[in-house]
């Protein structure tokens, strides 16, 4: 019997396709960030095959696809990075896995696409002395915007949390006396994160002062002056700005004080599993980069003996 899905699929719409699959990547629990990437790439790899029904896609269109400028160039001309063209071969085989998954393809046409694993770089970091400076520099301000900040890049460095989540969180995800935020980590999986003292007491005094600062329909925990909630732009723009103002010159994004958070409670415990648990990573391969990091740190002090 005819699978139906397949029979419902229109000719010539791997548009239609592609958006039935950013669909099943929100079912999933994916993260508007990631969803956002991937439509980004299969929307790019459509005009690169302009009216092609997408179920007479064969491995050899695709691999010309893939040597297509239109694909392997950036806007400007300039070819993309070696890691931008890893992650578009796992978008088309993902995406290609789930057509022939759901009977839109008879069979997946990206299956033979290889791609050679990508050396990891390791992730940029504040060491224990940059640290220090730039949270003595929030500490030593008093304005609502720095003392707000300053929780907010405390928060970081204390639990490990993405920039997503932390943007995402509400004022009803706070316990304090439970000792723990609540948040909705990646694959809408929710998680605790424990509270140490002191920042229990740093969102304690936050929370009397953001209270006051807009409505009660207003439920984010982290708020602009105009009374919204924080973006994630927002945010990267506040840390470069305070960086700066503790002389730390160094790209780190809110993502390296996640890296930076890692760093050094593996650097304190020398537990790659306890750090895994931290992080809410699913896999330990993904948080063995953090015992390179301090490996290396420590030679780097032997050498300076």
């Amino acid at each position: 019997m005819p699978n139906p899905i397949r029979l419902l699929q229109p000719a010539n719409d791997l548009e239609r396709a592609i958006d039935d699959f950013a669909v099943r990547l929100r079912a999933q629990g994916r993260s508007e960030l990631t969803i956002s990437a991937y439509l980004r790439d299969l929307r790019c790899f459509a005009r690169a095959l302009p009216d092609v029904d997408i179920r007479d896609i064969t491995p050899a269109m695709i691999d010309s696809a893939l040597a297509d400028p239109a694909l392997t160039c950036s806007e400007n001309g300039a070819p993309k990075s070696p890691a931008t063209m890893y992650r578009l071969k796992a978008t088309l085989r993902a995406f290609f896995a789930w057509a022939a998954e759901s009977g839109i393809v008879e069979s997946n046409p990206a299956r033979s696409i290889t791609s050679r694993r990508l050396s990891r770089k390791p992730p940029k970091f504040l060491t224990e002395a940059e640290k220090r400076r730039l949270l003595k520099e929030l500490r030593d301000r008093t304005s609502p915007v720095a003392r707000r900040d300053r929780v907010i890049f405390e928060l970081f460095l204390g639990t490990g949390i993405r920039i997503a989540e932390l943007v995402n969180l509400d004022i009803d995800d706070v316990d304090i006396d439970g000792k723990h935020i609540y948040i909705t980590g990646k694959g809408g999986i929710p998680q605790a994160k424990f509270l140490k003292s002191s920042l229990r007491t740093l969102l304690r005094n936050y929370l009397k002062e953001r209270r006051r600062l807009a409505g009660p329909e207003v439920t984010a925990l982290f708020i602009s002056s105009r009374g919204s909630r924080l973006c994630c732009r927002q945010i990267a723009q506040r840390l470069a700005y305070w960086l700066g103002k503790a002389g730390i010159q160094k790209n780190v994004t809110p993502h390296g004080l996640r890296h930076t958070f890692a760093t050094h409670l593996y650097a304190a415990t020398s537990d790659v599993r306890l750090v895994k648990e931290a992080l809410g990573h699913l896999c330990i391969g993904s948080t063995e980069v953090y015992t390179h990091l301090v490996n290396n740190t420590l030679e780097d002090a032997i050498e300076r003996l």
